[in-house]
């Protein structure tokens, strides 16, 4: 034949949910459709119509016929009553009839002969119609049919599907139930001799719609010696290869997520590569061999898995459990073919791997399985015993999460009226934003840029094919409209320019502009506008390319409510930095996409801050990054030294440069910001010396109030000094007032010597009570913070191939010295304690039962509290903050809950306490002598961290600090013997242990926020 191309139509329902550009049909799990060939419908209809035409006419002769007939007959009546010649007789056919009846029978000859060749002709062309509907029926009597599944637009029709009756131009079809979900089928009619087109102008897509997905159930599977599957029913070992059978429901070609789990926890889907090493040789000696070492690539949540239909018509076969989704599709070739069962499941093959049974005896993985935003737990475990040791190792690439994307569910897919790759190319990298099919096509594109000195040309690659757009030849047809560029920077300096020149550049504007206070002002020439159009180079339906840039916002800009220049707009680089947009639009029968180019301002900062404790002004490190790094952008301006007071000075400079050219000394615009952070730091440092002075304790549990007593003893230690020179005061004041009332001169004379001697006493009381009170100040020592920092950061492309590609990052380069962030060093003796009501004396007063009638009399006390240590250290690398790659905890780079680096404390107090009591008492003429010692030792450690990492405002320190509490623990030893002073009646004896919370734990670890360098951007 000619032209076998055939088209197929839905005949039925007459309302069915069919998208005609895509040529798909979406019908409900439980509905049948009918379809049919559109030019068999197309000319069996328009013969139909000829042949219903020719029998009206044909009615429409007979009708007019016996109209004309009665017309004859009444004109002959009518000629007849008017008598004469019309009545008169007349032999007519061997009748005698009047002439009037004799004409009517004429006339009447001569209509009938009329109709009969009316009726002839139409009878010759009805005869005609017929024999080309049989002709009709004949032609497409060879009709057969594709009914198959199709997956990928790639599919080729295979052939006709014999269980359709051959020559039938109207089939009625339904979809099984094993085979609804997305996936989709395809019908397509052509003549026996012929071969099916594949195409959409031809035939037909069919998936269904409106199911309620389910997982039905799974089952684990492993392999015999013949490396069949067979059921597992037992406990596995690790490196052991199973498979996880998951059944489905309404889920045909669906992308599924597997997340497997052990006591709760998932278990990761890692991903091994084979890396090597190659050694260099220098001075002549041999190289060492490579060294091959398999490696971690990646770890995963999840595992993929698609949902598909599979025969289990052999016996060896998987056979599906009770309940799963079944059907039939037809199998084998020629005149073999039969039906074939089929289930509906995914599969997913694993490794047990080694890695979940760390630190286990057994583990049981259980499957939750991740569908259609659904998520569903199954109790269908896999026992692992973790003690057999594998006796083969974790091939490559292991367990790596694979996307499995078979199956075609959007129906856009099946197109040809699109592309299959979406190139991005800034000259150093190209990314595919269609590549990974797991997640859904990616919509940006970041690159790093400047105005004018550092532009970079943009390349979108395509290979579109536009042959077969549904609006072929319409207004809205696809070829030369494919991609457009819709929204740019420099389009609002077109629609200010009067004349419209297409990739034409007018130029930029500089001035030479003061920046900074006029102390510290730079003169610099400054691009302040830019006044270019956009360039476009290439524009074809496979191509667009055009240059792309930052253009810098350089408008008044204030910072923490102070006016700066306009680049600190770009100080901090992460999270919320302005960016300039090019927007691209794809528009295809199978893709609609909106690309962002995002370009990022490639403005450098380099900043150096020193605070010392000294009034030498002296950079330590010298104009350059750290060691073993790449060469700076530009050179940093020497610091500007500052006082800070007590002694202490500081140091900063910070400098900017961007697009190539501008450079910009911003130490002045920095100098609040530091005395800021500086500050901050300080509040540690009071901290630490608040909790070893008690004053940051709070009732604890556990632990009873000190009895009234114990408090009044504290309060006799505390204030006896001060009470005895009070007393003697006293003393002093009444020998003076009996001096007045003295009467004889020796009398006077007694009283003179009581007044010298008070005198004394009281000068000497006072001199060393003043003493007291201030020696245990000078024994309290903080080392406030003392740093040197010295970073530098931009923004740059990631180039290294991984989830980041299209993306940029802020790379920070630089190191941080503390030495210390805080140090303490102090002393405290009981009298100290005392005097401060510290809460170690009393802890010692209240363990040891000191009352006041304890106080004195022999008895010793002597009790020292002590603290040392430092909280600082010293950090170097580099660290991208969206990749997490750094150089300071290679083995966590990507690790999310790692930091970059951390310092550590050092730093504990101790406590020694020794009582010595000794009470001699007389009552009733018995003697009492009491001798008893109590000796307590205690040390609390701090335990301190000072992550050190940078988020989207900055490089940071966080400190947190954890106190284990001072807590006093001893004995105490108590003697007793009773008796007069001739004879000792009776002895007791008594040993006790004691405990008191000196000094209170912290149940949470004490947090100070984030400290930034130089400060948070406000």
């Amino acid at each position: 034949m000619e032209n076998n191309k055939l088209t197929a139509i839905i005949l039925e329902p007459n309302k069915a949910n069919f998208d005609e550009q895509y040529r798909a049909l979406s019908i409900e799990e439980s509905q049948s459709f009918v379809i049919g060939i559109k030019e068999y419908e197309e000319e069996i209809k328009s013969l139909n119509d000829k042949l219903k035409a020719l029998q009206n006419e044909k009615e429409k002769i007979d009708l007019d016929s016996n109209i004309e007939r009665d017309k004859l007959f009444q004109q002959a009546t009518d000629r007849y009553n008017q008598g004469g010649e019309w009545a008169k007789g007349e032999t007519y056919q061997g009748k005698k009839v009047s002439h009037a009846e004799v004409t009517y029978n004429e006339n009447l000859k001569v209509t009938e002969k009329k109709t009969a060749g009316l009726h002839a002709k139409k009878d010759k062309e009805i005869k005609e119609l017929n024999i080309k509907l049989e002709e009709l029926e004949k032609k497409y009597a060879d009709i057969v049919w594709v009914w198959e599944l199709a997956q990928k637009r790639s599919h080729e029709p295979t052939g006709a599907n014999t269980s359709l009756k051959r020559g039938e131009k109207r089939m009625k079809l339904r979809l099984s139930r094993h085979l609804h979900g997305g996936g989709f089928a395809w019908v397509e009619p052509f003549h026996e001799n012929s071969k099916p087109t594949g195409s959409s102008k031809n035939g037909i897509l069919v998936h269904t719609t409106g199911g309620d997905p389910d997982i039905i159930t799974a089952e684990w599977y492993g392999y015999d010696q013949a490396q069949l599957p067979v059921k597992i029913t037992q406990p596995v070992a690790p490196m052991t290869k199973v498979q996880l059978h998951i059944y489905t429901k309404s889920l045909y070609g669906v992308n599924i997520r597997v997340e497997l789990k052990a006591n709760g926890k998932t278990l990761k889907a890692n991903g091994y590569i084979m890396a090597f090493t190659v050694y260099g040789t220098k001075n002549g000696l041999k190289a060492k061999e490579p060294e091959f070492k398999k490696e971690l690539e990646e770890s995963k949540d999840m595992f993929y898995a698609e949902v598909d239909i599979f025969d289990y018509s052999a016996p060896a076969s998987v056979q599906p459990p009770a309940g799963a989704m079944t059907g039939h599709l037809l199998g084998g070739l020629d005149e073999k073919s039969s039906w074939l069962p089929n289930v509906q499941k995914a599969v997913l093959d694993l490794y047990v791997d080694p890695l979940w049974c760390a630190g286990q005896q057994k583990i049981m993985i259980k499957p939750t399985i991740h569908f259609s935003g659904k998520t569903k737990a199954l109790e269908v475990p896999l026992e692992v015993n973790c003690t057999v040791k594998p006796n083969i190792e974790m091939p490559v690439p292991g367990n790596k999460a694979v996307f499995v994307d078979n199956i075609e569910t959007s129906v856009q897919a099946f197109h040809p009226c699109g592309y299959s790759f979406f190139k991005v190319n800034d000259g150093d990298r190209e990314v595919d934003l269609l590549e990974d099919k797991s997640i859904a096509p990616l919509d940006y594109f970041e690159l790093v840029a400047g105005t004018s000195n550092n532009t970079h040309d943009i390349t979108i690659i395509l290979d579109t094919d536009t042959t077969e757009c549904s609006f072929d030849g319409k207004p809205n047809d696809h070829e030369g409209h494919v991609i457009d560029i819709t929204e740019y920077p420099e389009k609002k300096n077109e629609e200010n320019a009067k004349e419209k020149e297409k990739s034409s550049v007018s130029g930029s504007s500089k001035v030479k502009a003061q920046i900074g206070d006029k102390k510290n002002h730079v003169a610099a020439k400054e691009e302040l506008g830019f006044e270019g159009k956009l360039e476009v180079y290439t524009k074809t339906d496979k191509e667009l390319k055009f240059k792309s840039r930052f253009i810098y916002d350089l408008s008044p800009f204030t910072l923490a409510g102070i006016q700066v220049d306009p680049i600190f707009r770009y100080f901090w680089l992460g999270n919320g930095v302005p960016t300039n947009t090019y927007l691209v639009k794809t528009n295809t029968c199978r893709y609609q996409q909106s690309v962002a180019i995002k370009t990022y301002p490639d403005v450098a900062w380099s900043l150096k801050l020193s605070y010392k404790n000294s009034t030498v002004e002296k950079e330590l490190w010298g104009n350059q990054r750290y060691a073993d790094t790449d060469k700076a952008k530009f050179k940093r301006k020497p610091q500007k030294w500052m006082p800070a007071g007590d002694g202490k000075s500081i140091g900063i400079s910070l400098g900017a440069k961007w697009d190539k050219s501008n450079e910009y000394d911003a130490t002045a615009d920095i100098t609040k910001q530091v005395q800021k952070l500086l500050d901050s730091l300080g509040v540690i440092g009071k901290f630490v010396n608040s909790v070893f002075l008690g004053e940051e304790n709070k009732k604890q549990e556990g632990y009873e109030e000190p009895k009234p007593e114990n408090q009044a003893a504290l309060e006799s230690v505390k204030d006896k000094e001060k009470k005895e020179l009070e007393k003697t005061q006293q003393n002093l004041d009444a020998a003076r007032a009996r001096y007045r009332n003295a009467q004889t001169d020796r009398e006077k004379e007694k009283i003179t010597k009581d007044i010298n001697s008070l005198q004394r006493k009281v000068d000497k009381q006072s001199e060393a009570y003043k003493l007291k009170l201030t020696r245990s100040i000078a024994k309290i020592e903080i080392q406030w913070p003392q740093l040197d920092a010295q970073f530098e950061w931009s923004l740059e492309n990631i180039k290294k191939h991984g989830p980041y590609y299209n993306q940029t990052g802020v790379i920070l380069q630089g190191a941080l010295e503390l030495t210390p962030l805080i140090g303490l060093t102090a002393t405290l003796d009981f009298l100290a304690l005392a005097q401060r009501a510290h809460p170690v004396a009393l802890a010692l007063i209240a363990a040891a039962d000191i009352t006041m009638a304890l106080i004195g009399d022999g008895s010793q006390i002597t009790c020292n509290l002590t603290a040392a240590g430092t909280f600082g250290g010293k950090v170097q690398g580099f660290l991208n903050t969206k990749t997490k790659e750094n150089s300071f905890n290679r083995e966590d780079r990507n690790a999310k809950d790692k930091q970059v680096a951390e310092l550590k404390c050092d730093l504990e107090f101790k406590l020694e306490i020794s009582v010595k009591i000794k009470l001699e008492k007389k009552k009733l003429f018995v003697k009492v002598t009491l001798t008893g010692e109590l000796g307590a030792e205690a040390t609390a450690k701090w335990t301190g961290r000072a992550p050190i990492d940078a988020d989207e405002y900055g490089w940071f320190i966080a400190p947190e600090m954890t106190f284990e509490g001072l807590e006093v623990k001893g004995y105490a030893n108590v003697e007793g013997q009773i008796g007069d002073k001739d004879d000792t009646w009776g002895s007791v004896k008594s040993t006790n242990e004691i405990k008191w919370q000196a000094i209170d734990a912290w149940k949470e670890p004490k947090q100070w926020g984030k400290f930034y360098f130089p400060s948070r951007k406000e």
